[in-house]
C-alpha cells in the first residue's frame, strides 16, 4: 500500500494523496451513506406504504 502524502501551502494542508484502492473504498462509505440518507428522509416523509403486491397489481405486473 501506498503511504498517505499530505500537500501543503503555506503550512496548510491542500490536498491528501491516497491510494487509489483507499479512494475507491471510502466512496463507496459516501455513496452507501448517501443512499442511506436518502431511504431515511424518503420513509420520514412517507406516512402511508402499499404493499409491494398491491402495487405490482396496480402497475400491471
Amino acid at each position: 500500500m501506498i503511504e498517505t502524502n499530505v500537500i501543503k501551502q503555506n503550512d496548510k494542508p491542500v490536498a491528501v494523496i491516497i491510494d487509489y484502492k483507499e479512494y475507491v473504498r471510502l466512496r463507496q462509505i459516501e455513496e452507501d451513506f448517501l443512499d442511506y440518507s436518502s431511504a431515511m428522509q424518503v420513509k420520514e416523509q412517507n406516512q402511508v406504504w402499499i404493499k409491494h403486491s398491491d402495487l405490482k397489481k396496480e402497475m400491471g405486473f
